[in-house]
């Protein structure tokens, strides 16, 4: 009797351990819309309510869009292969500027060309122009870190710097004029993980019936 009143206490406090944190997740976003590169913005996200839980994670999601016209005009003698890049470097930060996710989005083209036609009219059997490219690219983060976890929590929201940076290229030709019109956007989401503790009010409850149970079996 001892050996099975022992084992049912012990089952008793499993389940009410168990029950006494749940996993649990919310998430919170905010975005930047479309504008010319190179610029320097920021969302604001809901800090975490330690009322809630207790944090376990921190996941970053960095959502980087970019779009905007391309031109070339090969001036080369002798034919060439004129590839571009519109492309930008964007970078969410903690307030202090130190990078949490970065995301580079690039919309590639690439064209055969003629020697040079005589005009710079970034067009013809030399030129190219792309009115509009666009390419999204996203990269995420997790943090386990305590000091993140202190600097997330508490009332009130946290700002998060984002900077986009122009990086749009070319190559392919010795003599090659450029031109690009490069404008980005950002799309971020913060989810917080935690271990959810159930209200006093249900734990009492369970504590009850665990009695009861104990005190049938005995």
């Amino acid at each position: 009797m001892h050996i099975r009143y022992s084992a049912l206490m012990l089952s008793v406090v499993s389940v009410l351990c168990a029950a006494s944190a749940q996993a649990a997740t919310i998430t919170y976003n905010d975005s930047i819309p479309l504008s010319t590169t190179n610029w320097s913005d920021s969302v604001s996200i809901p800090k975490f309510d330690t009322s809630l839980g207790t944090l376990t994670s921190i996941d970053f999601y960095l959502e980087g869009f970019v779009q905007g016209s391309a031109k070339f005009e090969s001036l080369d003698a002798a034919p060439a292969t004129v590839n571009m890049n519109l492309q930008a470097e964007i970078t969410l930060e903690r307030p202090d500027n130190t990078d949490l996710v970065v995301t580079l989005p690039v919309a590639a083209t690439s064209d055969n060309v003629t020697a040079h036609d005589g005009l710079i009219d970034f067009d013809g059997t030399s030129g190219k122009t792309y009115p509009t490219l666009s390419d999204t690219d996203n990269n995420a983060f997790t943090t386990f870190n305590p000091v993140d976890f202190l600097l997330f929590s508490g009332i009130g929201n946290i700002v998060l710097p984002v900077d986009a940076v122009g990086q749009s290229n070319g190559s392919g030709a010795g003599n090659l004029i450029l031109q690009f019109m490069t404008n980005a956007s950002a799309y971020v989401e913060v989810t917080y993980k935690y271990d959810e503790v159930p209200e006093p009010a249900t734990l009492s409850l369970l504590a009850f019936g665990a009695l009861a149970l104990i005190r049938r079996r005995r």
